[in-house]
């Protein structure tokens, strides 16, 4: 019991040590002019393209894709993003077409999860109405049927669609609309392309 006193106070100072995500993006990201800057480094070893990618279908490597999101994750909403590609530049041509590459990935992104959103809304009504409904039966034919059985379904399956229309708006529901808000804080991101390797 002692050892788990002790860890529990070890890890109540550390929690006390630990800058909040906030004070994290501030110091890692935040810029000058209130944006937060995703730094990516273009070293000479770096595929940029995926190389599988070609014609009006290229896209960027999964990497770049998994850095990006990974910091987006970090970012709080507030601020908005910079993507800055830093090291060996490619020409201009390249450096818009990565720019409308991102815009497109995110874009994407972001209309699957306003679809999400819209079947998530949808679902929500119907196992509310579903889940009503069977309760109301339940508690209509409660006095009068005899069947405990069937009596124990109805109430079951009315709980259970009630339960599953909580789940999907107050759990599934911010999930899914975190993510809808990070791939439009994505969209709106600046790209922009900087010779410096710092």
């Amino acid at each position: 019991m002692s050892r788990k006193n002790s860890l529990l106070s070890e890890i109540q100072k550390l929690d006390e040590i630990i800058p909040i995500a906030d004070e994290r993006a501030i110091d890692e990201f935040l810029c000058e002019d209130g944006k937060a800057q995703i730094d990516l480094n273009l070293n000479d070893g770096i595929e940029l393209f995926n190389p599988l990618s070609f014609g009006k279908q290229r896209d960027l490597n999964s990497a770049v894709y998994e850095l990006i999101d990974a910091k987006l994750h970090m970012i709080p909403l507030i601020y908005p993003i910079r993507i800055c590609f830093h090291g060996k530049l490619p020409d201009s041509h390249e450096q818009q077409e990565i720019r409308e590459v991102i815009r497109r990935h995110y874009s994407d992104i972001l209309r699957d999860k306003k679809e999400d959103l819209r079947i998530n809304l949808l679902k929500t009504v119907i196992m509310t109405i579903f889940g009503v409904a069977l309760l109301t039966v339940y508690f209509a034919l409660e006095l009068t049927l005899s069947n405990p059985v069937f009596m124990e379904f109805l109430s079951i399956a009315g709980w259970v669609a009630a339960w599953e229309a909580v789940d999907s708006w107050f759990l599934q529901r911010k999930a899914i609309r975190m993510e809808y808000l990070s791939a439009g804080q994505a969209v709106l991101s600046e790209v922009r392309f900087s010779e410096d390797k710092s």
